[in-house]
């Protein structure tokens, strides 16, 4: 099959769900409980006496839990199959290569990402109304008039959500100084947001790549190597006095020619990653080597 189906790649994503839908399912409901008893401990190690930044302090993890969750979940692409049963299931599948491997890729960034924030709502929702209905923090519930970024004044306590602060900070956006006044024209804040948004597509790539060639610790080496390049890549651009961003008097004005540059740049490779990814995952065997599923030698 050379062509792509979209009522293949829907029965196809369908079977990859229902192999694995009872380790998710667990995964999801151990990991809301595992957020519910974090926010409660989180609280009577710390004390917070401010429910405002107990509120952001949640906000920090919840946001960290969910990027690291992202990419390990990434690199696991594969692992649906790893079984050899389920491998042979799955190569026997009624689909094209490109169906099967968007399958385990749409898996793997959309479903389990949405059951890993689905997991952070429900503890969250958890420790709201353990702190609603338990009043182990009465007499310091409320913490009055407390003004956001857009001026408006609103009033936090302990059972409040938290999940809207985690989104806004998982959100690429232009930096906001408080109080400052500064407005940002449409173009200098788009041409920010591609290139965080590359920048994060660039990042999924190479998950997506060390997940589908290594069979053992592929999020640990996959991490190394990224971490390697971009301290490297760091450590050249101050060498050569070379930035991104553009500074003007200490306020952000978008990306700087350079920043245009590494755009095009993250995009060639990160087609280059899902390309390698793919031609790996064409070339899939019942019996791989011990530490890739990819074996050069025999290419």
């Amino acid at each position: 099959m050379n062509s792509f189906s979209l009522n293949r790649f829907g029965k196809t994503l369908r079977w990859v769900v229902s192999v694995n839908f009872r380790s998710l399912l667990m995964w999801t409901i151990g990991s809301a409980l595992g957020v519910f008893l974090y926010e409660v401990m989180m609280q009577m190690i710390v004390a917070y006496q401010n429910p405002y930044y107990y509120v952001w302090g949640i906000a920090d993890v919840g946001e960290a839990f969910m990027v690291i969750a992202s990419v390990v979940f990434v690199c696991t692409v594969v692992s649906c199959i790893k079984d050899r049963r389920n491998r042979i299931t799955f190569l026997m599948l009624p689909s094209s290569n490109l169906e099967k491997y968007l399958a385990l890729v749409f898996y793997v960034t959309v479903i389990c990402v949405l059951c890993m924030f689905l997991a952070f709502v429900v503890g969250d929702m958890l420790r709201m109304a353990w702190f609603w209905g338990s009043h182990v923090l009465s007499g310091k519930e409320a913490v009055s008039s407390v003004q956001e970024f857009n001026g408006v004044e609103n009033t936090y306590y302990f059972w409040s959500s938290s999940v809207e602060f985690t989104l806004s900070k998982m959100i690429p956006r232009l930096m906001t100084v408080w109080g400052s006044g500064i407005y940002w024209t449409w173009a200098n804040e788009w041409s920010t947001l591609i290139y965080h948004v590359l920048l994060a597509v660039w990042v999924h790539s190479v998950y997506t790549l060390g997940g589908t060639l290594l069979r053992k610790y592929a999020f640990a080496i996959t991490s190394v190597v990224l971490w390697t390049v971009v301290i490297l890549s760091f450590r050249i651009a101050e060498i050569f006095n070379l930035s991104i961003y553009n500074w003007v008097d200490h306020v952000l004005h978008g990306i700087t020619g350079m920043g245009v540059v590494v755009c095009f740049v993250l995009l060639a490779f990160s087609i280059v990653n899902y390309w390698a990814s793919f031609h790996i995952f064409k070339h899939f065997e019942l019996i791989t080597n011990k530490w890739t599923n990819y074996d050069i030698l025999k290419r």
